[in-house]
This record gives structure tokens, C-alpha cells and sequence, in this order.
């Protein structure tokens, strides 16, 4: 049964990379790929034969459906198809850079301290057990002026990588500096001291899935000089990412059966099991919600929500179950609304890509030419949009009640601030 998803995704993966070459589409689906095929690899090494036992027909059926039809938008939404870009925004991507730059310098500034204790402690095994029984690092506190400040910090900490897109968009079709651009993809990094501050690898993959996704979505319309530039700025920063959570997994796995190599191939390939077991036997006891669907919502106004973790822990008190970590972005929605959670999340996602793109092109005659271009609005959106998918490979994105409201914020100052003159941008080719 635990093979059908490895075989389904690889044949699905081919055809994408045949007919599109490098996009998000054929990304989207190696990703799935990939974690499919270390959902195998748990079953052949033997890592956790009751977990393994879990894989059934009917989920396995559903995972791969409701995750194609994740891939099939961007898969007909064909971006090399656009001839430009129609942005009304540019000052406004300036003002981006700079606020996430800040959150960037102030948060390394305001908790460097915390971050050297935690790097410099030698065993994050140990810290990851004393954050769940309760007892996890302290944040700084600081006086209450200039926590006032801090709070949004923190807050557009969480959604730091959003300037990964934006540096991908400026080395494509933008003439920056250089030192523009640096800010920009450096201010990303900050999602990664959020999680080196919680012990949490997650926060460093959820950075890597996404630089994989923006590298994906611009990849067709860079020339050779820009790929080499990204190349270069993303191999430096993933090897930094990939060198904490390389130490991470040392600390909490190397004493396990299959070693730190059995500890990835765990993390990796145990949704898709979860995502089997809470839909076979996960009864829904809040019955239906919106609580992944709205997260900021019930976070800040109706005050049922307190975070992710929190409320696995509730949800598996309330269902009598050991609930996993990880059970992809559709198990996400079984534990807030039931089996009817996973449909629910796919006709929102179709729905906002039709109304996005239905009537989204804008032509534009550029040096006596008819150009097709697309909104830089819309090409953000859609980047949102793909998080859900990329990310979900694990869980849902957005029901981090943070990133949600920083997102909507984002997409709120797209259509409400405008530059008076419009700039259609070609790419460099």
C-alpha cells in the first residue's frame, strides 16, 4: 500500500518535467516524490513497523488525488507564457525589504544572546525534551516600552521568507543593487533564528522547500548570468541551514535505531502514515471548524486557538489518541474539521486560483510590441498560494496564526498602495 504514493508522484513528477521542464508545477510534485519514497524507506529499514501499519486504501487514494489537484493550477497556469510583468508596486517592494531587514537586524540584536546559549549549549537533544515537559528556553525579557516594539518583530519574524520571493522577483526582472537584494534574501534568514530559538529543524526545511519554490516559479525567465547569481547566494545560505539541522538531528536521533540517517528518513516520510491514521481513525471531536482554514481568526478574536502544537495536544486529550506532528497540510485539516477537512482546504485553494486568473493578463504594446503580462500582484499571490502545497509536504503553512495575519497584511498593501506610473518589467534573456 506505502508504495502506491512513491510510484504515483514519480510517474507524475516525469510527465510534469517532460512537458514543463523546471517550474513549480514539476517541483511541487518531486517534493511528494520524495517524501513518498522515504515513506518507503521507513518500511524497508525497519524504523516503525506500527507506524508503517497504519498506510490503508481509501486514504492512500485520497492523499494522492487532493495533492494533484494542488499541482494541476500552477500546472495549467503556464508562467513561462507571460512575456512580462505589470507592477504597480515597486516602491512599495522597497518598503518590504526594509521593514523585513529591520525585523531581521532587531530580532538578531534583541535575542543574540538566547541564540548563542542555544548554539553554544552542545546538546540540543536536551533542550528539545525541556521545551515539551514545559521548561524550554526563556526569551530576553525586556522592559515593557520596548517590548511594545519587539512584538511586531516577532510577529514578521515568522513570515520572513516571504523576502525570498521578493529576492528571486528583484535578480530576475528587477535592475536592484546588489546590496538591495542582499537585504532582502539575509532578512529571510530570520524564520531560521526563530526556529534555532525553539530547537525546531521545521522552521529551517519549511525555508529550504520555499527557496526551492521561488527558484522554481522565476527559473524559466532568468538568463545565465542570474542563475548563476542565485545558485550561488542559495547553495552558501542552505548549507548554513542544512549545517544546523544536520545537528540537530545528530543530537536527538544518533542513539536511535538507524541513526541520524534513520532520524531524516522519520521526519521526512512519517505524514503521509499520520495522514492514513487520523483519517481512518481520528473522530473529530471539535467536529467541523475553521481553525486551520482561519487561524489568526481564532487566535485573535474568537480566542479558541493557541498554536499548532498546543493544539494537536488538545485535539489528541479530547480523541484518546497519540496524534503525530506531522500528517501533510490535509491531516491539518482533519484535526480542525474532520474528513471534511481535506476538501475543504483544496475547493478554497481552486477557488481563489480561478478568480485570481480567470481574467488576470494585462497587454501592454513595449517598444512596438503587444506584451502579455501578469500582475505583480497576482504572481504574489500565487507564490502564497504555493506554500500550501510545498510546505504541506509536512503541515499546513498558514495555521501559524502569525504568518496568516502577516500575509493577509502583505496581500492588503499589494492592492492598496500603487506607485503613480505603471512599469512593465521584461526579463534579462
Amino acid at each position: 500500500m506505502n508504495y502506491i504514493p512513491a510510484i504515483y508522484f514519480s510517474i507524475l513528477t516525469l510527465y510534469l518535467i517532460k512537458k514543463r521542464g523546471i517550474d513549480a508545477s514539476s517541483y511541487i510534485s518531486l517534493i511528494y516524490t520524495a517524501t513518498s519514497i522515504l515513506a518507503v524507506g521507513i518500511d524497508v529499514m525497519g524504523l516503525n513497523p506500527n507506524l508503517v501499519s497504519l498506510a490503508s486504501l481509501l486514504p492512500t487514494i485520497l492523499y494522492c488525488i487532493l495533492l494533484t489537484l494542488f499541482i494541476i493550477p500552477v500546472a495549467i497556469i503556464d508562467l513561462n507564457s507571460y512575456e512580462g510583468i505589470y507592477l504597480q508596486n515597486r516602491k512599495l517592494i522597497r518598503w518590504f525589504i526594509y521593514i523585513f531587514f529591520a525585523t531581521f537586524v532587531g530580532y538578531t540584536v534583541a535575542y543574540f544572546n538566547d541564540v548563542k546559549f542555544v548554539v553554544t549549549y552542545g546538546d540540543f537533544a536536551e533542550l528539545k525534551v525541556n521545551g515539551y515537559e514545559g521548561d524550554g528556553i526563556q526569551l530576553t525579557k525586556y522592559p515593557a516600552v520596548i517590548e511594545l516594539f519587539l512584538f511586531p518583530i516577532r510577529v514578521l519574524a515568522n513570515a520572513s521568507v516571504v523576502m525570498i520571493f521578493i529576492f528571486f522577483f528583484n535578480i530576475t526582472y528587477m535592475k536592484e543593487k546588489w546590496w538591495i537584494n542582499a537585504m532582502a534574501i539575509i532578512s529571510s534568514t530570520t524564520v531560521i533564528i526563530v526556529g534555532i530559538l525553539l530547537i525546531d529543524r521545521s522552521s529551517t526545511f519549511f525555508w529550504v522547500l520555499i527557496l526551492g519554490l521561488a527558484v522554481s516559479m522565476f527559473w524559466n525567465n532568468m538568463s545565465a548570468k542570474i542563475k548563476s547569481i542565485a545558485i550561488g547566494f542559495s547553495t552558501i545560505l542552505i548549507l548554513a541551514a542544512a549545517s544546523y539541522a544536520m545537528s540537530v538531528t545528530k543530537d536527538r536521533f544518533e542513539d536511535r535505531d538507524g541513526g541520524s540517517e534513520g532520524g531524516i528518513v522519520m521526519y521526512l516520510g512519517q505524514p503521509y502514515y499520520h495522514f492514513c491514521e487520523i483519517w481512518d481513525y481520528y473522530p473529530a471531536p471539535d467536529g467541523i471548524t475553521t481553525k486551520s482554514l482561519f487561524s489568526s481568526i481564532h487566535k485573535f478574536i474568537l480566542h479558541d486557538f493557541d498554536g499548532t502544537v498546543p493544539y494537536q495536544k488538545e485535539m489528541g486529550l479530547k480523541s484518546n489518541m497519540d496524534l503525530g506532528v506531522f500528517y501533510t497540510h490535509l491531516g491539518s485539516f482533519i484535526l480542525s474539521a474532520g474528513k471534511i477537512g481535506p476538501f475543504m482546504i483544496t475547493i478554497v485553494y481552486l477557488l481563489i486560483f480561478y478568480y485570481l486568473f480567470k481574467e488576470c493578463d494585462v497587454f501592454r504594446v513595449v517598444n512596438n510590441k503587444n506584451v502579455k503580462c501578469m500582475p505583480f500582484e497576482n504572481l504574489m499571490i500565487m507564490f502564497f498560494l504555493l506554500c500550501i502545497p510545498t510546505v504541506g509536504c509536512i503541515n499546513h503553512y498558514y495555521e501559524n496564526f502569525y504568518i496568516e495575519t502577516v500575509t493577509y497584511s502583505l496581500i492588503a498593501a499589494l492592492y492598496l498602495v500603487k506607485d503613480k506610473e505603471e512599469q512593465i518589467l521584461t526579463n534579462f534573456k
